[in-house]
C-alpha cells in the first residue's frame, strides 16, 4: 500500500508498507523548478513508487535523485 502525505508546501512522503516484513520504507519528492526525489526504494518496490511520483509530477521531468549508503567497517 501507497500513501502519499504533503508535509510541508511542496514537500512528499511517499510511504510504501511492505506487510512480508513489517516495515514501512520512505521517500521524499519535492516539487519545484528542479524536483528532487530523494531515495528511490528498494527495486521491487519501483513500480510503487514511479506510480505515486507520477500522481504529483511527470516522472520524466524529475531533476535531482538523491540517497544515502551505508557503509559497514569491521576495523
Amino acid at each position: 500500500m501507497t500513501r502519499i502525505d504533503e508535509i510541508a508546501p511542496d514537500i512528499f512522503r511517499i510511504s510504501v508498507f511492505v506487510p512480508q516484513a513489517d516495515m514501512q520504507f520512505n521517500q521524499f519528492l519535492v516539487r519545484d523548478e528542479e524536483p528532487l526525489l530523494y531515495h528511490t526504494g528498494r527495486k521491487g518496490l519501483f513500480p510503487e513508487i514511479r506510480e505515486a511520483v507520477a500522481r504529483l509530477i511527470d516522472p520524466t521531468q524529475l531533476r535531482w535523485i538523491g540517497f544515502i549508503i551505508t557503509v559497514t567497517w569491521n576495523l
